[in-house]
């Protein structure tokens, strides 16, 4: 049974696109408190901490787990918080921590954080029924990069069952709670 959700999503985005990024990060954070679920994000400004913010706001249990570097800020909307001064040990906890893992729109980080749960997977690392969700069309072209690793031989088919591509933020809590 799914209960820790981790959020892969980003701190920031272009000035122009943050209403539609940071609304989308916020109903997700509320939809997964409203379904039950905890949420667990990178505890960062920015994306991260909207996420939070909607679980948090709603009543949820929300968990930053925190790279802590001079100048970065957290989170404020945490009811837990581990602390981390080294990027791959905080990488280790959130892939750990997590049941189920969402991939919100972001930068290099999230890409790091989502090709290791599939990699991770892959070499059996992590339980290949914990579900990947890939939220929304901003994952098209990572998909066309992996059809083209597939017809190039530098990934094998199979290992396309450990992600799932979904539009929507609904459509994304039915899946998770549909699974046992």
């Amino acid at each position: 049974m799914i209960k820790n959700v981790v959020v892969f999503c980003g701190n920031g985005c272009a000035e122009e696109k943050k209403k539609y990024y940071y609304d989308l990060s916020y109903n997700l954070g509320k939809s997964l408190a409203l379904a039950g679920f905890t949420t667990i994000t990178g505890g960062g400004v920015g994306l991260m901490d909207e996420v939070l913010r909607g679980a948090y706001e709603t009543g949820g249990k929300t968990i930053g787990i925190c790279l802590i570097k001079e100048g970065r800020k957290q989170s404020t909307h945490i009811t837990k918080r581990e602390d981390y001064d080294f990027l791959s040990k905080r990488q280790e906890s959130l892939i750990k921590t997590g049941d189920a893992f969402i991939a919100l729109p972001g930068g290099y980080g999230t890409l790091l954080e989502t090709i290791e749960v599939i990699d991770r997977k892959k070499i059996e690392e992590i339980d290949r029924k914990k579900p990947l969700v890939l939220l929304t069309s901003y994952f098209n072209p990572l998909i066309v990069l992996f059809n083209h690793m597939f017809l190039e031989g530098f990934i094998e088919e199979w290992t396309y069952k450990f992600y799932k591509q979904i539009e929507t933020i609904e459509e994304a809590i039915k899946y998770l709670k549909n699974i046992k």
